[in-house]
Order: structure tokens, then C-alpha cells, then sequence
């Protein structure tokens, strides 16, 4: 299931996506999931299966609008990317409590 429709809360930290989610039980508890380890950039373009997109990021636009992630990233020769938008449900899911990278 898209973490979103189960969380509350959510934000960015840095690249950690933290979110109050629900468990199988009703419960709401804080996960947090490192986007950094799963998502790299390809010369200004998300990757996928690549990590440390952080570190290439304009930090001034790297944002959440609802489960979107907006951010504009570096080329390889240092020009910054046109704004790239990713919607995180279509990644991410909520697992008994736990955010977890599809």
C-alpha cells in the first residue's frame, strides 16, 4: 500500500522521509527511511537502484508537496537540472509500521 494513505506527518530531514505511520493494529508509530540508499541521480535525472541522491541536489528545492518529491538536481557538469518530480507512494510503502523502499 502507498505509505501516504497510512501516514501522517510526513516530511523530509535531510534525505530521511520521516512519518507518523499506522500499524496492522491501529497504532501510530514514527518510522523514518533514508531516501539516499535508493535513489541516485543519472546527470540530473532520478535513478533508481542508484543511491546518494542527496549529496546532488539543490538543498533549496528539494521539497514534499503531499508524497511528491520535488528537487532539482546537478549535472555532471555542474548545471543544475530542470525540477524533477517523483511521486514516493509509487516507491514506498507502509509494512506494519515501517516505511520500506518497493
Amino acid at each position: 500500500m502507498a505509505f501516504s494513505q497510512t501516514a501522517q506527518d510526513f516530511r523530509l530531514d535531510g534525505s530521511l522521509l520521516v512519518a507518523t505511520v499506522a500499524t496492522e493494529a491501529g497504532d501510530w508509530v514514527e518510522s523514518v527511511l533514508d531516501i539516499n540508499e535508493y535513489i541516485g541521480n543519472n546527470d540530473g535525472f532520478f535513478e533508481f537502484g542508484g543511491s546518494g541522491i542527496f549529496d546532488t541536489v539543490d538543498v533549496e528545492s528539494w521539497r514534499l508537496e503531499g508524497p511528491l518529491l520535488i528537487t532539482s538536481l546537478y549535472r555532471l557538469d555542474g548545471s543544475l537540472a530542470e525540477e524533477q518530480v517523483i511521486n514516493l507512494d509509487d516507491y514506498i510503502g507502509n509494512e506494519d509500521g515501517v516505511l520500506v523502499f518497493k
